[in-house]
C-alpha cells in the first residue's frame, strides 16, 4: 500500500470511528431522556434499570450515576443508594488513576517534574494523591457521609 493510499485508509478509519462514538453518544443521550421521561411518568424501577444499563457501558456516567441516587433516596432505600455512591466514587478514581497513569507513561520527564513541583506547592498530599477533588466526586463523598449515618443511626 502506498503512503497515500495508508494516509487515506487512516483518514476514513479515524472518521468512522468519529462517527461511531457520536452515534454512540447520541443512543446515551437518548436513553438518558427516556428514562427521565420514565421517572416522571412515576416508573422509578423502569428508568433505574436504564441509568444502570448506561454506567456499565460507559463506567464513569456521572449523569446516570446521580440520577439512580436521587431515585433512591426518593424511595428510602439507603442501603441501595450506598452501593450505587461507593460504585461511582470507584468508577471516578478509577479513571483519573487511569487517565494520571496514561500521562505518566508518555511524558516521564514532564510527570515527574509536574510532581516534584505540585508537592513543593502543597497540591498533593503525603502520599502523593490531589488535594484537589472533582466536585462531582466531593459531591459523592458527602452523600456518602449522610447515608452511612442515616443507616447508623436506624440501626
Amino acid at each position: 500500500m502506498n503512503q497515500t493510499a495508508a494516509r487515506l485508509f487512516t483518514i476514513v478509519e479515524t472518521n468512522a470511528c468519529g462517527f461511531a462514538m457520536a452515534k454512540q453518544k447520541i443512543a446515551r443521550k437518548t436513553q438518558m431522556e427516556e428514562a427521565r421521561k420514565l421517572e416522571k411518568e412515576g416508573k422509578a424501577a423502569d428508568a433505574l434499570k436504564i441509568y444502570r444499563a448506561l454506567a456499565r457501558r460507559k463506567p464513569l456516567n456521572a449523569d446516570a450515576y446521580s440520577r439512580m441516587m436521587i431515585i433512591l433516596r426518593k424511595q428510602k432505600k439507603y442501603e441501595a443508594e450506598l452501593k450505587i455512591i461507593r460504585q461511582a466514587i470507584a468508577a471516578a478514581e478509577h479513571v483519573i488513576a487511569s487517565n494520571q497513569q496514561a500521562f505518566d507513561e508518555k511524558n516521564r520527564d514532564s510527570a515527574a517534574l509536574s510532581r516534584k513541583l505540585a508537592k513543593s506547592l502543597g497540591l498533593l498530599n503525603d502520599k502523593g494523591f490531589p488535594v484537589y477533588e472533582e466536585p462531582q466526586l466531593r459531591a459523592w463523598r458527602n452523600r456518602e457521609a449522610v447515608v452511612e449515618k442515616r443507616l447508623e443511626s436506624r440501626r
